[in-house]
């Protein structure tokens, strides 16, 4: 028995001495491994997402359809937040391109719909032409502005 009892003492021993260089080395690969695991684990949850969040939730199965359809609502709450940000910072996100313009405004000055439509084909402004002030009401334009945002005319 004194062999057991030889052996109980040298692990505790080891527990209290100093991790060695090639231990700790060890471990931060372990730990490396760890994170490069949850960070693919995260990448197949996320394209997973991406090529299905369009479906219906009966074309899902059921353990995704309940997550997929809180990260919409998530996605959603997000939205509002930044909406309410921009809102507080005296700006707004156009519902068609997705620019910033200024609070209150009645048209985008990147895409010239009013601050409310969306249009079937969102995406990048026509170019533009530097006016200070709009021709059609004389309201003062923003630089880089292809719309008026209170008449709506093309800037030209």
């Amino acid at each position: 028995m004194g062999f057991l009892d030889n052996l109980g003492n040298l692990k505790g021993n080891l527990g209290t001495q100093r991790e060695s260089p090639e231990i700790r080395m060890t471990l931060e690969n372990i730990a490396r491994a760890d994170g490069e695991i949850q960070e693919k684990i995260f990448q197949l949850g996320q394209k997973y997402y991406e090529e299905n969040k369009n479906k219906e939730t009966g074309e899902l199965s059921q353990p995704y359809a309940s997550i997929i359809d809180a990260v919409k609502k998530l996605e959603e709450n997000r939205k509002g937040f930044f909406k309410n940000k921009l809102r507080l910072e005296g700006q707004m996100m156009c519902e068609n391109c997705g620019a910033i313009i200024p609070y209150g405004s009645v048209f985008c000055n990147q895409c010239g719909k009013k601050a409310d439509e969306v249009s079937d084909n969102p995406g990048k402004p026509e170019t533009y032409t530097e006016n200070a002030k709009c021709r059609q009401c004389g309201a003062a334009l923003e630089e880089g502005s292809q719309f008026c945002m209170s008449c709506g005319a093309k800037v030209e």
